[in-house]
């Protein structure tokens, strides 16, 4: 899976996040959907001390409420690890591709990629929580 470089929007994960997915992605033997995706990401990310007040962005354990852009539909979800994945609980691991493509991204932030399938796939941020 690669993302589109126009749809790229600036990526920041914390330094406890970037350790955390950077060992996940080390340790992942087997493909998996999103792996790629995360692993593109956190190459281009910038890493912070910590959270931003002004201008959140998600992070491991945020609520985020997203727009898929071809379908025209929202969905909230909390983004977590590969083990706190739940679709009854509306958890999405970050192995998954589109909580892949959640991490680091602001409210605004439209993200665009092309999945294994060879779809096209659109999200934007609608609202994050902590």
């Amino acid at each position: 899976m690669t993302a589109k470089s126009k749809s790229r929007p600036r990526v920041r994960v914390t330094e406890a996040d970037f350790e955390t997915l950077a060992a996940i992605g080390r340790a992942s033997r087997n493909p998996m959907p999103g792996l790629d995706l995360l692993l593109d990401e956190l190459e281009r990310s910038s890493v912070v001390a910590g959270p931003d007040r002004k201008k959140p962005f998600v992070r491991l354990g945020s609520k985020v409420t997203y727009r898929d852009l071809l379908l025209n539909k929202d969905r909230t979800v909390r983004v977590g690890l590969p083990g706190e994945a739940d679709v009854d609980e509306n958890r999405i691991s970050v192995l998954a591709p589109v909580g892949a493509a959640l991490i680091g991204l602001s409210v605004g932030d439209a993200f665009a990629w092309v999945g294994a399938d060879e779809r096209e796939r659109r999200i934007e941020v609608l609202s994050i929580e902590d």
